[in-house]
């Protein structure tokens, strides 16, 4: 692993570290790019949003992800959210990974893998994708 893949990875922990202690806008300011984008899933998925509010939709900038951020948060409580591995190519960083998250109102879980892919830009975060089980997080919801 080169210097430059070392620092993308070390940017996304950092990122993610400011996230989870609800500091979102100076993780913004800090290490997202200001063209930053986030897609939950896949993108232009009307179906998809209809089952899941914030994901089969593109969210861009801070006020985006903080509507992401918001309505996940919102309607589920993280119960166990860990990072196994990150990797880095060019300028990618790969983060996968296990949640537990119940859901508020019907007290079912949502229990999944997940991988996410950060797409770097001058060493900040330009955005990027987070894959997880839509078909758990959907069914939780019910």
């Amino acid at each position: 692993m080169n210097m430059n893949t070392e620092n993308h990875i070390e940017t996304v922990k950092a990122f993610l570290e400011l996230q989870y202690e609800g500091r979102i806008e100076e993780a913004f300011l800090r290490y997202a790019d200001e063209d930053f984008s986030w897609v939950v899933s896949s993108q232009s998925n009307p179906d998809l949003n209809n089952a899941i509010p914030w994901a089969g939709i593109e969210l861009t900038g801070l006020e985006g992800y903080k509507n992401l951020t918001n309505l996940l948060f919102g309607e589920f409580e993280p119960l166990e959210f860990k990072t196994t591995s990150f990797h880095a190519v060019d300028d990618i960083v790969f983060m996968t990974g296990h949640f537990v998250f119940k859901h508020r109102l019907t007290g079912k879980t949502a229990d999944s893998d997940f991988l996410g892919l950060f797409r770097m830009k001058d060493g900040k975060i330009e955005g990027g994708q987070f894959y997880e089980n839509t078909f758990a997080v959907a069914e939780a919801r019910k």
